[in-house]
C-alpha cells in the first residue's frame, strides 16, 4: 500500500528537463542554418562553443576553406567567442551545409615485427626504427644491408621475404 502510494507521487512530479550543453554540430547549425543571434544562446552554449572547433569543422567544407584561412588569424586569439560566433553568423550563407570529415588515414607502412626488431637492434624508438627502414629502402644497398641484417639474426628466406613485404 505505502508503494503505491509512493509510485503514484512520483508519476505526478513534474519532469526535469536536463540540459546539455551545445555540441559541435548545433554550433555549426546555429551559424550556418538557423541563424540564431549570440544573444539567445543558453549560458552553457556560449560556454561550449570553441572557435578552433568551428573553424576545424568549416575548413573541410571545400567552399568555405578560403574564408577559414583568411579569418583563422583573428579567429583564434584576438577576438573572444562572441565575436568569431558574430562574424561567422554573419559572414556565412543560411543553407544547410555538409562537409564530410576529412581525417588522416592510420596506415603502418611497414610490417610491425620488423619495426621492432630494428628498435630493439639500434636501441631506438619505433618511430625512427621506421625513419631507417624508410632510408634503408631507398636503394639497393641499403635493402640488402638490411636483408643481412635479418639473417645474422637467424631468421630464414621465407621470414625475412615476410616481414619486407
Amino acid at each position: 500500500m505505502i508503494v503505491d502510494t509512493l509510485t503514484k507521487n512520483l508519476d505526478q512530479l513534474p519532469e526535469k528537463k536536463i540540459n546539455k550543453a551545445a555540441s559541435i554540430f548545433d554550433h555549426l547549425a546555429n551559424i550556418t542554418n538557423k541563424k540564431t543571434p549570440w544573444s539567445s544562446l543558453s549560458e552553457q552554449d556560449r560556454k561550449s562553443f570553441s572557435p578552433y572547433l568551428i573553424n576545424r569543422w568549416l575548413s573541410m567544407h571545400p567552399d568555405l576553406i578560403e574564408i577559414v584561412d583568411m579569418f583563422q588569424q583573428y579567429t583564434i586569439g584576438p577576438l573572444d567567442k562572441k565575436h568569431v560566433y558574430q562574424l561567422y553568423h554573419d559572414i556565412l550563407p543560411k543553407q544547410r551545409m555538409f562537409a564530410k570529415y576529412i581525417k588522416g588515414k592510420k596506415v603502418n607502412k611497414y610490417n610491425p615485427e620488423l619495426v621492432k626488431f630494428l628498435a630493439d637492434h639500434f636501441q631506438c624508438s619505433k618511430t625512427e626504427s621506421e625513419d631507417y627502414i624508410s632510408l634503408m629502402m631507398l636503394n639497393e644497398h641499403g635493402r640488402d644491408r638490411l636483408i643481412q641484417l635479418l639473417k645474422q639474426y637467424g631468421n630464414s628466406d621465407k621470414e625475412i621475404k615476410k616481414l619486407l613485404k
